[in-house]
């Protein structure tokens, strides 16, 4: 109890030491435990499956003349689970089929289901993945009208009741009845499902899939033991081409490999590299928080050393006056953790949003340990290195006046801090500036005022739809296509003429009126006009090699699959449209002249936002069946977008808390200097200084200090910065000179802060600091 008297007297008397120390704590808490939980929950994916090892997926990559591509692709072929069980029975014990790659809208009784995903997979997915069964039988999912529902979306929707044998609506198109209920799949992972619809759907809406065509399934295999994945990649390979030709062309050749699913997330280059860039924020303000209460502890030391000398006399070890800063530290830390806590609970649904995960995910017994673990670390470096230096002050000091000041313990301190400042506001200018370009650039027609939506049920009705939102007062024009230009179009593998494969070819139909309403930009040749017709982007006339002669060509795809008899013809060519927005590579494009058309681009005039209510709410009431909802092509790229947005907030977040700290330290490192110098500066301007004399020498003081720390800050920061914009694929870093000026904007920050807190000393009458020599 006596440490805890001491202590809460030592508190009470340094008020605003301790007021910086419990905010550099807070902060550092808060947002640092924050980014660590996210690590450590993204690091967990699909983690959560029974015996995680030996669940593995199917991956293939292209290798061209011997060379691998970077990336796999993890989309796969549908008979590749049947036919690789049946190769090899010795190392799996069961395969499945599953696929997300449509998102179809869910009704409740006219009611869109928000926020519902859905997965596609047969009846072996839960044997095969292990997840729970609750209620009901799987091979209920064999036919195309049966789902089944997680537990929690089952409350959601049901209540207390149960909800086996009621209905929902897929798409307005079609009803599917609930056939059982299963344990709810964790956010973190690649194939997070509220609801499982019969893999009989996909083959309905995209055709059964066979070896080459439809690469859109994922393939799990339940292995027998762990060891069993090195020893079925041994085998894979040889297995695939029992059933298929793995050559495309003579220099191409597909690679097939598996990968235990828990390893698939964090195996992405771009997941790592943003894990990476967390830990480094993560640590940063961690960092930069402990070393804030170093300074502020430091920086008080000529102050309370003669308490030390005090309690030394009485008898104190200097493991007692350790003992002493340890609890005034972990009585700090407690209400550190309670403040950091208390704004958890008060920001939860922006924290959220800021970090795309819900704070019920992030904080779970498996991940408690992130949180103690900090709480821990923080306590050690805060407590013991300050608390070493007080158990070392001499007892004599209860006698004189204690000046050493451990200067250089405290501008190292600083320097730390500037370095850190500046390591975040340049990686803040990146975030910034590259979500401004990827919202502003150029995604290849006129996005601005364009809205889209999906028609479901029959395609007859199409003609009749355009027609009557046409003829609305708000709408400037309407075009139909097979697909929004925002979007994975349908495929086609382009090869040269010996059949090699080169890239894929995305391709989608489109009316006669669709190039002018959306704004495609016409490089060369004409608008289609004819059925068959098609337009190619100028990257496709770049990769075949066609140079001035693709006017005429035909489009090398299979006819049948844009809804045609003959190869379409190309009649023009336009600038290339980002479908695939600006993660990927320019994408192989092509606009044919067609039917089966299901989405309306609807130019609308201004004021835009009002006019797209209005546009919603008469397709809503005029045509109740068909589940047409529009949404602007800006508010896709926003979408599209958005972990970077999260990125950017975050970084934000960050830097201000940062910032808040340093300015902290730095105005009570400027206070104690002037505390500690007074003497000197009265002599100083006794001797003739002026006041602007005195402001100079603090700023070149703190100058010394933090220009070469900003330097290295925003060096560090500009490499990073590179790393981070390695994700996008053609974007370049921003110049050193805005880096430059980020940190010259920095040093005029500081000095202004000395200035203005030097300035009462500066000014004061010499007298007032020497009369009681």
């Amino acid at each position: 109890m006596r440490y805890l008297y001491y202590t809460i007297q030592t508190l009470r008397r340094g008020r605003s030491s301790t007021f910086i120390k419990l905010v550099s704590l807070t902060l550092g808490l808060l947002v640092g435990v924050l980014l660590f939980a996210q690590i450590a929950y993204e690091l967990s994916f699909d983690r959560f499956y029974e015996e995680p090892e030996t669940l593995v997926t199917l991956r293939m990559r292209d290798v061209k003349q011997g060379v691998p591509e970077e990336e796999y692709n993890y989309g796969t072929y549908q008979p590749a689970a049947a036919d690789l069980w049946e190769a090899m029975p010795d190392l799996i014990e069961s395969a499945s089929l599953s696929s997300n790659f449509w998102q179809p809208t869910l009704y409740l009784e006219d009611k869109k289901l928000e926020s519902f995903s859905v997965l596609f997979a047969d009846t072996l997915y839960f044997q095969t993945t292990g997840l729970p069964i609750l209620q009901g039988n799987p091979r209920d999912l064999a036919l195309k009208g049966n789902a089944f529902i997680s537990q929690s979306k089952a409350r959601e929707l049901f209540g207390d009741e149960n909800p086996i044998g009621r209905e929902l609506s897929v798409e307005k198109q079609f009803n599917v009845t609930i056939r059982g209920i299963y344990a709810d799949v964790p956010r973190n992972s690649i194939m997070p499902h509220d609801m499982v619809l019969s893999q009989a759907f996909m083959d309905w809406g995209f055709g059964k899939g066979t070896w080459g065509t439809n690469n859109i399934y994922s393939v799990l295999f339940r292995l027998k033991h762990p060891e069993d994945v090195e020893r079925m990649n041994e085998r894979v390979q040889k297995a695939v081409e029992q059933y298929t030709d793995t050559h495309l062309g003579e220099d191409v050749v597909t690679e097939y490999s598996v990968l235990p699913l828990y390893r698939v997330y964090r195996s992405l280059p771009d997941t790592t590299r943003r894990l990476v860039i967390l830990a480094v924020l993560g640590f940063s303000i961690f960092f930069v928080s402990a070393m804030n209460y170093v300074l502020s502890a430091v920086a008080t030391m000529s102050r309370r050393a003669k308490a030390v000398g005090v309690h030394k006399c009485n008898g104190a070890s200097g493991g007692q006056i350790l003992g002493m800063c340890l609890w005034e530290t972990g009585c700090l830390l407690l209400v550190a953790v309670a403040c950091a806590g208390l704004l958890m609970a008060m920001f939860s649904d922006p924290l959220e949003d800021l970090l795309g995960s819900r704070l019920a995910d992030l904080f779970t017994i498996r991940t408690l340990y992130v949180p103690l673990g900090l709480v821990a670390v923080l306590f050690v470096v805060t407590g013991f290195l300050p608390g070493r230096l007080y158990a070392r002050i001499p007892v004599t000091q209860v006698f004189r006046r204690y000046t050493d000041g451990k200067r250089s313990w405290k501008r190292g301190l600083l320097f730390v801090q500037f370095v850190g400042v500046a390591f975040i506001s340049g990686l803040l200018l990146t975030t910034v500036w590259q979500y401004h370009d990827l919202m502003s650039r150029s995604v290849g027609f006129r996005s601005e005022g364009l809205a889209v939506g999906l028609l479901s049920g029959s395609l007859d009705r199409t003609e009749g739809v355009a027609d009557a939102i046409r003829r609305e007062s708000y709408v400037e024009a309407v075009a139909v296509s097979g697909n929004n230009l925002l979007a994975h179009y349908s495929t086609n593998r382009l090869t040269d003429n010996q059949g090699n494969f080169i890239c894929p070819l995305h391709f989608m139909v489109i009316d006669k009126d669709f190039p002018q309403v959306t704004g495609l930009k016409l490089l060369e040749g004409s608008w289609p006009r004819h059925r068959g017709e098609a337009l190619v982007g100028k990257t496709t006339v770049e990769t075949m090699k066609w140079g001035d002669t693709a006017i005429g060509r035909q489009l090398p795809i299979i006819p049948g699959w844009a809804g045609l008899e003959e190869p379409p013809v190309i009649v023009g060519v336009v600038d290339d449209v980002r479908n695939m927005g600006f993660f990927m590579e320019q994408t192989c494009t092509s606009f044919i002249l067609g039917d089966r058309l299901r989405c309306f681009n609807v130019r609308l005039k201004a004021p835009v936002d009002e006019n797209l209510k209005k546009l919603n709410a008469f397709t809503a009431e005029t045509y109740p069946n068909l589940g047409l909802e529009f949404t602007t092509y800006q508010e896709i790229r926003r979408q599209q977008n958005e972990s970077v947005s999260h990125f950017r907030n975050m970084v934000w977040v960050t830097t201000l808390c940062i910032v808040l700290m340093v300015l902290m330290g730095l105005i009570g490192y400027v206070s104690d200097e002037t505390e500690r110098r007074s003497k000197e500066i009265a002599i100083r301007k006794v001797n003739g200084a002026m006041a602007r004399d005195i402001l100079r020498l603090f700023s070149a003081d703190i100058l010394r200090v933090a220009a070469p720390a900003i330097v290295i800050g925003l060096f560090v920061s500009w490499y990073v910065s590179g790393q981070w914009m390695q994700q996008f694929a053609d974007s370049a870093l921003l110049s050193p000179g805005r880096f430059v000026g980020v940190g010259v904007a920095l040093l005029v920050l500081i000095v202004c802060i000395v200035v203005l807190k030097a300035w009462r000393i500066a000014g004061e009458n010499p007298v007032e600091s020497i009369k009681t020599e």
